[in-house]
């Protein structure tokens, strides 16, 4: 069989984004005619000396190393994120969670991302792997038993890094040409097939197809799966088409091969990933159909399977698969009600009536479980491990359409009772299911694979785990104590606050007081990519007019925000860079023009933040200027509000007028551009840096645009 598959890109250790390798085209028959079947034949042929799947280089996690426990040195460590799991209502069991990183500044800092627990004051490291291509989610295994209505806690510190062991870590993808088969250490998980698997001797060729799971091994190494059984040579292990569809006013069966109706191709492998705790890949599948002379792809569909390393004992495999469908054209698809389509496992031949067992959810077992709802289905057989029998635990997830989905099931004496195990959980046995065109609809399912048995208690378990996970909680810990900051005050051509020197030593003070540096300063020359990489964040305190003398210094504050940092701006900064429409989204909005300084009063529209969690309803503001923005980012996430009844103000009819009624924004903050984003209008006389609650309002913004703090 010709294969282009072997000519990919090799693995690399870090990839900064993924690139996705076009699909090439698929040919079809030039003199294609209506009798269906010589026509798949054909196609099928054409597809084999033509079609080729584009496999990405393997995606290594993030821009810096994530370290395994025994791989880091502890010495000048620094706390970037702290996160809470609560387990909730049930008992957890080395269950994986994931926490956001939105905003926190990773690629500021030298060195290695560590994972500690905090407990029993110990800090106990912990293996943890960044998402591939997004660097904003971690994930992470909370091992051992976690009883109900506990509480763990966690903190992401950047650590001094030390060379880790050679390779990716246990969970690995490999790739023979045809197939991507994941393993965990030394053991085989199971295999995708990218490239057409070929049809026994003497069997029609319109069988032939690629894009399925085979084989699924236990972790003792048995064989669960099976593809093209002589009564169904169309079954193909772990499989995903849809058996009666209506697309363009036609019926296309995708399932039943031996029609000529359709088939699914394996398209493009876009994604694999390796590491500590997980990997996988994703995969791009057309379901192609044949019924209007020519092919035509009806509907797109992406893979996403993930292998946990969940186990330290490795005796159970935990396998997460979610499809994503696409309706390929401007027509809908419609999956029409069946008994049987959709997610499916062709099981060993060595289960039967008499060496295989099913329980679901409900209870039902293999002679009565068929057409009933379930959120889980077990089925175990004989098998060669030590304990004589493996099986697999089928979930599915709430989020499913028509969930709990329905059961296709071969019972007892099917089949002739040899050979007959195959499960089927479908989404539209009882009513149509229609796919529109520019939607996405996904369907996500977890299998746990093991060796010997397990009980309706432990499936549930498994169940509330993959339906209902742990909570993670990112909250605040108010620790700046190594974070360095750059207090910016520049001003250009036009008025130039009297207060900079007092914000810049209230600022120092912040600083001695909890443990970051500050470095003041109105030379834009400090603007360049390196030299801004050593803040966590950069506060913008009254300038005014051009900050800058040159867009290579702006380009610097952009790449700057776009790695992640922090940025906090105060007063009279909205009056920076009028012409730069950026700067503009960055702040929040762009100064227009501001009343008399006079006492007027502020509504806090949001207290779960950290800059205004301690004030109260309202907030008497003494002696200031209350300021109108204008190009206002919709981004923003109000903070406080002036109450413009209370502010004196004879131009007011003309700007703001009734822009937000009878309020106007005064403080707020964004997630914009890869950073976070802080901003007080507030403090335009020198007495303002001395007062307390100001300094802890500006305070709790700096801590949420380098703490990673969520409100």
């Amino acid at each position: 069989m010709n294969n282009t598959m072997n000519n990919i890109a090799p693995e690399t250790a870090y990839s900064a984004g993924l690139h996705p390798i076009a699909a090439h085209s698929v040919a079809g028959c030039g003199d294609a005619t209506p009798e269906h079947a010589c026509t798949v034949r054909q196609r099928v042929e054409a597809t084999k000396r033509k079609h080729s799947s584009g496999v990405l280089p393997l995606s290594l996690l993030s821009a810096l190393v994530l370290l395994a426990p025994a791989s880091f040195v502890q010495a000048q460590s620094k706390v970037v994120a702290a996160f809470s799991v609560h387990a909730g209502t049930y008992q957890r069991v080395d269950v994986p969670v994931t926490a956001s990183l939105q905003g926190v500044p990773l690629r500021l800092h030298d060195g290695a991302l560590q994972l500690f627990e905090i407990t029993g004051g110990e800090d106990l490291p912990v293996a943890s792997q960044l998402d591939p291509g997004m660097s904003s989610r971690m994930t992470w295994i909370l091992d051992g038993e976690t009883p109900p209505g506990a509480v763990r806690n966690f903190e992401l510190r950047v650590v001094e890094e030390r060379p880790m062991p050679g390779g990716a870590g246990p969970v690995q993808v490999e790739d023979d040409g045809e197939s991507l088969q994941v393993r965990i250490g030394d053991k085989p998980v199971l295999a995708y097939r990218y490239t057409f698997q070929g049809v026994p001797e003497g069997v029609d060729e319109i069988y032939d197809r690629s894009g399925f799971i085979h084989p699924i091994w236990s972790p003792e190494g048995e064989i669960l799966s099976r593809i093209q059984p002589p009564d169904h040579y169309h079954h193909y292990g772990l499989w995903n088409p849809w058996t009666r569809t209506e697309f363009e006013g036609r019926s296309v069966d995708f399932w039943n091969l031996a029609d000529g109706q359709g088939t699914v191709r394996a398209k493009q492998v876009i994604e694999r990933t390796a590491g500590p705790l997980f990997g996988g890949f994703k995969a791009l599948l057309a379901h192609v159909d044949f019924t209007g002379g020519e092919e035509k792809v009806a509907l797109n569909e992406q893979w996403e399977v993930k292998v946990w390393n969940a186990d330290p004992d490795r005796k159970v495999w935990l396998i997460d698969f979610a499809s994503t469908l696409n309706p390929a054209t401007e027509a809908p698809l419609t999956i029409k009600a069946y008994r049987y389509q959709g997610f499916s496992l062709r099981a060993t031949e060595t289960w039967n009536d008499e060496t295989a067992a099913l329980l679901t959810s409900e209870g039902f077992d293999k002679s009565n479980a068929n057409a009933t709802r379930a959120r889980w289905i077990d089925v175990h057989g004989v098998s060669g491990a030590a304990a004589g029998s493996s099986g697999i635990l089928f979930m599915t997830h709430p989020g499913n359409h028509n969930f709990p989905e329905h059961l296709r099931v071969w019972p007892v004496g099917q089949n002739g009772g040899v050979e007959n195990v195959y499960i089927n959980i479908n989404p539209a046995q009882e009513n149509d299911w229609e796919l529109r065109p520019g939607n996405s609809y996904a369907l996500r399912y977890r299998m746990l694979v093991y060796d010997g048995t397990i009980d309706a208690a432990l499936a549930e378990r498994y169940w509330r785990d993959f339906a209902d996970p742990p909570r993670v909680e990112v909250h605040p810990t108010g620790n700046l104590r190594g974070a360095s900051v750059l207090v910016y005050t520049k001003n250009g051509e036009g008025y130039v606050h009297e207060n900079i020197p007092f914000s810049v030593a209230a600022l120092e003070g912040l600083g001695a007081e909890y443990g970051f540096e500050v470095t003041a300063s109105e030379d834009p020359a400090l603007f360049t990519e390196e030299n801004l990489k050593q803040y966590d964040a950069l506060i913008f305190s009254n300038t005014n007019n051009e900050a800058f003398d040159t867009d290579a210094q702006r380009r610097a504050l952009e790449s700057y925000v776009r790695n992640g940092g922090g940025f906090v701006g105060i007063h009279s900064a909205s009056g920076s860079e009028r012409d730069w429409p950026w700067f503009s989204q960055l702040l929040g909005g762009n100064f227009e023009r501001h009343a008399p300084l006079q006492d007027f009063t502020v509504e806090v529209m949001d207290r779960t933040h950290p800059s205004t969690a301690f004030l109260p309803d309202t907030w008497e503001i003494e002696g200031d200027e209350c300021y109108y923005l204008k190009e206002m980012n919709p981004r923003i996430r109000v903070l406080l509000a002036a109450d413009l009844t209370t502010v004196s103000d004879e131009e007011k009819e003309q700007f703001p007028g009734t822009l937000f009624g009878d309020r106007f924004p005064v403080a707020w903050y964004q997630e914009f551009d890869g950073g976070r984003q802080w901003y007080t209008s507030l403090g335009h006389r020198p007495e303002h840096y001395e007062d307390p609650g100001f300094m802890r309002h500006i305070l709790g913004g700096i801590q949420w645009v380098i703490g990673g703090i969520s409100p």
